[in-house]
């Protein structure tokens, strides 16, 4: 009874921080955010040597990943909702449209094979300084993660005022291997 009622109120914490964190990110100036983000992501070793990336196509208020598509050094790749899961398509400018949730999405065909992915850049409305993150809800990424390679570096931004203490990770959160923020990266 008493893992019920905790369990119960994680939830209720996690959505009420979900809901905060949609708002207050709102308030941020997005464009100067976002650029202070991918610079330290762009000086992360584990960047450097990735040469297959997925990226998401980013919403309005989150961090503004489009730009890294033209490094192209990289092949970049993106993720497709399909259902209940994730699917991952090479990324080619000619083959994207609005999909699920109005995200930019791949139209091109869905790749089966997950393991030449040296690391994926994972979206968020927040997150904590343990190396969990609050999504929309829908558990997407958290069913996603699991079907990685272990070699794959699992890389999270976040605005650093969306950063807690902890967001409540429940048994089916992932946790990442790199977080960062416009003010800093944290390892685990």
């Amino acid at each position: 009874m008493q893992e019920a009622l905790f369990l119960c109120s994680n939830v209720l914490m996690k959505n009420e921080l979900r809901k905060i964190s949609l708002q207050k990110r709102k308030e941020l100036d997005v464009k100067i955010s976002s650029e202070k983000v991918l610079k330290n992501l762009f000086s992360l070793d584990e960047y450097k040597k990735a040469q297959n990336i997925l990226t998401y196509f980013p919403l309005k208020y989150e961090i503004q990943t489009q730009c890294c598509f033209s490094n192209n050094s990289k092949t970049w790749y993106l993720p497709r909702v399909n259902g209940e899961e994730l699917e991952v398509c090479k990324y080619e400018t000619k083959k994207i449209s609005k999909g699920n949730f109005n995200i930019q999405e791949p139209t091109n065909e869905k790749i089966l094979n997950l393991d030449f992915l040296d690391m994926v850049i994972i979206p968020c409305v927040a997150a904590d300084k343990n190396g969990y993150r609050i999504g929309y809800g829908k558990g997407y990424y958290d069913r996603f993660l699991p079907l990685l390679p272990k070699t794959c570096k699992k890389v999270l931004l976040v605005y650093s005022d969306l950063l807690f203490e902890s967001v409540y990770p429940d048994e089916y959160d992932v946790k990442v291997d790199v977080l960062v923020t416009d003010k800093q990266i944290l390892r685990f």
